[in-house]
Parts: structure tokens; C-alpha cells; sequence
């Protein structure tokens, strides 16, 4: 039952278990490591959004008020993603084909942002970042709950904890970078980088996560036992705020 028995399919049934978190703790480690990479890059483009809001109010003498405009366009892409189409890439293909699809948009963004840098246009680089934002919005969505659901369930908490461990890290080296030129050829590298990466998940034998597995994993980790109305799931309610507080 090892990983490279799996096919590269962009589409998977729902109601088929795939054997996902039935995966052992070693077969386990490829399929997470390759999806932590994409919670590094996230980290990355936060960290590089920070600097560029120093360094447009510095360069092109822009106000304060107005390089927030970047992170309008940067958040204000994350609802669409994550309600609009990389839910409905999500719920008709599956996660593979989410993860291919936000580094598309990815590195589209960070194409488009490069003659935008290379020519002080703050407005094309707005925009840049909403293409980008919508890509990372996507990677978000699938990640997160991947990562959570491939492996042996007893280690989900594990898992996640440690991947998101290095959205910080990828969030502190992103603010490191000096100057705008720098950045420049930054966006580009992040072009080639994650289109690259986008052809590595395509070929790489990493297993979907369907209804069917959640269903199990929820049934090994007794989630179903005990299950209360809505509005008296204070945990969940408490986690929703601490996320709000992140």
C-alpha cells in the first residue's frame, strides 16, 4: 500500500476511498512535505507584500493609505478563491488539481508583476497581486485540510502544526529582501519556481483526499460521537477566532 501505487488522475470519485489516511507515518512523509512547500511560499509572498508597501511609499513617494491598496488586492482575492472557484475545482476534481491550479495563478501573478516593478506601476502590480492573492487563496484551501486528513490520524495535529510552522518561516525570509530591484527578479524566480512545481505535482504520485477518507478518518478519531447543535460547538467558534486573531 505504498504511495506509487497511486495514479496521477485530476479526478477522483468522492464516495472512493482512496486509502489516504490510511497511509503510514514514512509513506505519509513525500505527499506532506511537497504540500508544506506550498505553505512556505504562502508565507514567502506575505513576507514580500510587507516590503513592498515600504518600498513604494519610499520610491514612489505613495502614502501610506494608499500602498494599502496592496493588501486590499492581496486579501480581497482570498473569498473569491476560497468560495468561488478553487471550492468548485475542489468539490467537482479534487485537491491535486487545486494545488496545480493556484501555482498557475501563482506564477501568473508573479509574471505580471514583474514588468510592473520594472516599471513603477503601482496600479499593474495591484492587480498582479490579486491574481497572485487568488492563487494563494486556492493553495490555502486544499493545503491545510490535505495535510490534516493524509496520514495516520493520530498525528493530523502534528502534521499541521509543524507545516504551518513554516508559513513563518517563509513569511520572515520574504521580509528580508533590500530593495525593489531585488524584488524584481524575486517574482521572477517565483514564476519559474512554482510553475516547476506546479509540473511536480502533476507527476507525482501523491493520493487524493475524497468524502470517503474524511469519513474514515472522522470514524478512527470517534469525531462523530457526541456531536452537539451548531451553536454549542464552542470549540469551533473559538478556533474561528483565533484564526480571525492570525
Amino acid at each position: 500500500m505504498g504511495v506509487r501505487r497511486y495514479k496521477h488522475s485530476l479526478k477522483t470519485r468522492d464516495d472512493q476511498k482512496t486509502n489516504a489516511a490510511e497511509l503510514t507515518l514514512r509513506q505519509s512523509i513525500y505527499p506532506i512535505c511537497l504540500v508544506t512547500v506550498l505553505l512556505f511560499l504562502w508565507g514567502f509572498s506575505y513576507g514580500l507584500l510587507d516590503t513592498l508597501n515600504k518600498h513604494f511609499q519610499n520610491t514612489l513617494g505613495i502614502t501610506r493609505s494608499r500602498s494599502s491598496g496592496l493588501q486590499a488586492a492581496y486579501f480581497g482575492a482570498y473569498p473569491l478563491a476560497s468560495l468561488g472557484h478553487a471550492n468548485w475545482i475542489l468539490r467537482h476534481y479534487g485537491y491535486k488539481p487545486v494545488f496545480i491550479w493556484g501555482l498557475c495563478l501563482y506564477g501568473i501573478g508573479s509574471l505580471v508583476a514583474w514588468p510592473c516593478l520594472l516599471h513603477r506601476s503601482f496600479g499593474g502590480f495591484c492587480a498582479a497581486i490579486f491574481i497572485i492573492g487568488n492563487g494563494l487563496g486556492a493553495l490555502e484551501t486544499a493545503a491545510n485540510p490535505y495535510i490534516t486528513v493524509c496520514g495516520p490520524p493520530r498525528y493530523a495535529e502534528m502534521r499541521i502544526n509543524i507545516s504551518q510552522a513554516f508559513n513563518g518561516i517563509g513569511t520572515n525570509t520574504g521580509d528580508d529582501t533590500k530593495s525593489l530591484k531585488t524584488v524584481q527578479w524575486v517574482y521572477l524566480a517565483i514564476a519559474c519556481f512554482v510553475f516547476l512545481l506546479a509540473v511536480v505535482f502533476y507527476f507525482s504520485p501523491i493520493p487524493e483526499i475524497t468524502d470517503a477518507d474524511m469519513a474514515f478518518q472522522a470514524e478512527e478519531t470517534h469525531a462523530n460521537e457526541d456531536i452537539k447543535p451548531f451553536r454549542k460547538q464552542y470549540r469551533l467558534f473559538h478556533a474561528a477566532f483565533a484564526q480571525f486573531c492570525f
